[in-house]
């Protein structure tokens, strides 16, 4: 190619080639974001929601341009970058996308159709057509940075109604959401005073008596209302977790506090902790500096670690913190039992005090035979290390009588009763406590 026809074609190659080659006339963003991820982590494991979330970003991304390349910006949240698009050629590859993001997958064995809720916002920095074309154009003002653009598009996506959930909605760039505080992570939820501990009461089988609550966090979304983890937990970043666990903590230990003022026995609160703070150094220490502070004995507190917490599968950090908090008395928690793997280890090192039976082997235990032999060995196993044993996701009264019938200790579930906010737990433990001379007590199976 001569020279001559070289620089008479220069603005349109800039144009059609590589973006960092070539100054922008528009600028959209169109983000992506899964929102049944309660319902499919309640179908998939923990391996292959990770796989689905992958399988998904391949698919994305394969449906775009190379030099538009589809960006994570937490799983289950994508960003697009569409340069020198009209506005009508942006929303059409956002259609195609977001029909691409909603098509049906198959993971472990099933077939699973994703929900996506998409935001495009498009700013125009000049026309695409007539004089502009044919010289340097240099974009106006008015054109937004790339970083700025998500961030308007994250608060559209923030704002997105239920009933519009799993729509694609388009939006001109909004000059006045530029500098207005962007709450997109649990970290800015948390500090907006969004995040509040729910909690789930825990049933001794044999009695009926309360043994405990388990803290969950519920975010007080201002346009969706109240969100529940699966909805926001697989976008968590790390500074995320260990800010959700910290605002967890301080809710559940102040929580005891109002209990035992209300004159109420409740024995213990769990709370859920993930790798990412067991792995910090010193986290024991701050734990147990905060059980000091509040004046709370720390057998009152269970942690909640997955099963995976192993000694082959975690750090020195992670050992030296469960083996500390697990010498002072706190109890230990083996969470979503039978899904994981080192589980005997775990509870060998660890001093383990109770196995939560994952919902996946109690739903349906009173009339599945498959179910029932599992849960029969686990209880079996538990019985012979000495440890408890907590059925979680009992949903009916059906699967709440098996399990006390062949030796669960404790149950949790629908069936007792939903999360609820702190205020409502008083009342709970008023009705429980008024009705608990009628409660039917089962024997333990010998």
């Amino acid at each position: 190619m001569s020279k001559n026809v070289t620089r008479l074609f220069a603005p349109i190659l800039r144009l059609l080639g590589r973006p960092d080659q070539a100054r922008d006339l528009s600028r959209s963003v169109l983000l992506l974001q899964l929102e049944n991820t309660e319902l499919l982590s309640r179908t998939l494991d923990k391996a292959a929601m990770s796989h689905l979330l992958v399988q998904l970003s391949m698919t994305l991304g394969r449906a775009v341009r190379p030099y538009d390349p589809v960006r994570v910006l937490s799983p289950g949240l994508f960003a697009f970058v569409l340069r020198n698009r009209t506005e009508r050629d942006a929303m059409q590859v956002a259609h195609r996308l977001h029909r691409k993001g909603q098509a049906q997958i198959s993971i472990a064995g099933q077939t699973l159709t994703p929900v996506i809720s998409g935001a495009l916002v498009h700013a125009d920095g000049g026309c695409l057509t007539g004089p502009n074309l044919a010289r340097d154009h240099l974009p106006g003002p008015d054109l937004p940075d790339i970083e700025t653009l998500i961030d308007n598009a994250r608060q559209r996506l923030q704002a997105t109604s239920d009933s519009d959930l799993g729509r694609l909605r388009l939006y001109p760039y909004d000059t006045t959401l530029a500098g207005a505080p962007l709450v997109a992570t649990i970290s800015d939820a948390i500090n907006a005073d969004q995040v509040e501990a729910w909690f789930q009461p825990q049933v001794c089988c044999h009695s009926g008596a309360i043994t405990g609550f388990e803290a969950l966090a519920r975010w007080n979304h201002p346009a969706r209302g109240i969100l529940a983890p699966g909805v926001f937990m697989p976008q968590m970043s790390e500074a995320d977790h260990t800010a959700l666990t910290q605002a967890m903590l301080t809710q559940s230990l102040m929580a005891l506090k109002e209990w035992d003022g209300a004159g109420f026995d409740v024995p213990t609160v769990s709370v859920n902790i993930s790798n990412t703070e067991l792995s910090e150094r010193g986290f024991a220490d701050c734990l147990l500096w905060e059980l000091d502070r509040h004046e709370i004995r720390p057998d009152r507190l269970v942690i909640e670690v997955l099963e995976s917490v192993g000694p082959v599968t975690s750090n020195a950090d992670v050992r030296v913190n469960l083996r500390k908090l697990s010498k002072a008395g706190c109890h230990i928690d083996l969470d979503d039992f039978g899904t994981g793997y080192a589980s005997l280890d775990a509870i060998r090192q660890f001093g383990i005090h109770r196995i939560k039976l994952d919902r996946s082997f109690v739903t349906g235990c009173d009339i599945d035979p498959g179910q029932q032999r599992m849960i029969l060995a686990i209880l079996a196993l538990a019985e012979r290390l000495g440890i408890a044993a907590l059925g979680e996701g009992v949903e009916t009264r059906e699967e709440h009588a098996f399990l006390a019938q062949m030796g669960c200790d404790e149950v949790q579930g629908y069936a007792i009763a939903r999360p609820m906010p702190l205020s409502a737990t008083m009342d709970f433990l008023r009705r429980h406590s008024a009705a608990a001379a009628d409660l039917p007590s089962i024997a333990r199976r010998g």
